[in-house]
């Protein structure tokens, strides 16, 4: 943990007002969790904050295990339209939604929002960033074309953030969320099924936002690392759409005018 120290020390040595909540610990975990490993090495020496510590952070997630990411949350498809940004994360995918020339809006909890605004600024990036600790996002209705989300830390947030990723996306927008997957190859492997698990199955996330067009719910992420060896004889791209650790939504809300047809029926 010695290459973890306190945030507020970090920020001082940077010239930064030392104003943030997080502890070590806490910083350490989100780092973690963003790089998709299991515990962090070596290549995680650079002081915490750093660009060469958020660098880190990309190269691993949209790494060897992690090249599903650009293609399924749509990198440089949202080129001069608003992308708005939720989940619990240092928002390494939402740097490229700005790096592809998107309108980005972070809808964060207060404690995240000067480390995801760190992440962005190193590289030149602008961002809007919004306190969101309660499920509601200050923007008018129907501003945004596209919400990304990242929802993997949290199990609870789709069903709390549902009613206002409708109210907040333009007719014919697209939300692109990412959720923790139940039947993960760990959880499958492990044979705890009988074991409650608040995690999502395609099945219920599809039903997240019932009214919404096209919904397509995928399966990816899985390193090697976690796949026993009598597995390992399976093609890895097949393993992890059948057990990979994270569900990825993608769908539509309804034109205004379909909407108003159903209505009228």
């Amino acid at each position: 943990m010695d290459q973890f120290p306190r945030l507020f020390e970090v920020a001082e040595q940077a010239g930064q007002k030392a104003s943030f909540p997080l502890d070590a610990a806490e910083l350490r975990n989100f780092a973690t969790a963003e790089s998709m490993v299991s515990r962090l090495g070596p290549n995680f020496n650079a002081p915490p904050l750093s660009q060469e510590w958020f660098q880190a952070i990309a190269e691993k997630r949209h790494g060897r295990y992690g090249e599903w990411l650009p293609r399924h949350l749509e990198f440089n498809r949202h080129q001069r339209e608003r992308v708005i940004c939720l989940g619990s994360c240092l928002g390494t995918d939402w740097v490229n939604y700005a790096l592809n020339a998107a309108e980005v809006t972070v809808a964060a909890e207060t404690r995240l929002l000067d480390p995801i605004l760190m992440n962005f600024q190193w590289r030149g990036l602008s961002v809007n960033v919004l306190p969101s600790d309660s499920g509601t996002v200050a923007m008018p209705d129907e501003s945004a074309d596209v919400i990304a989300a990242n929802w993997m830390l949290d199990d609870e947030a789709p069903i709390r953030w549902a009613s206002e990723v409708n109210r907040l996306l333009k007719p014919g927008g697209k939300i692109l969320a990412l959720v923790r997957a139940r039947w993960n190859l760990k959880r499958i492997t492990r044979f705890r099924w009988w074991m409650t698990e608040s995690a999502w199955t395609r099945k219920s996330l599809a039903r997240l936002l019932p009214d919404f067009d096209e919904i397509r719910v995928r399966q990816r992420q899985l390193r090697r690392s976690e796949v026993p060896g009598i597995l390992r004889i399976i093609p890895m791209p097949l393993l992890e759409r059948m057990a990979g650790n994270a569900l990825i939504l993608k769908a539509f809300k309804p034109l205004a005018i379909r909407a108003e047809t159903r209505i009228a029926a």
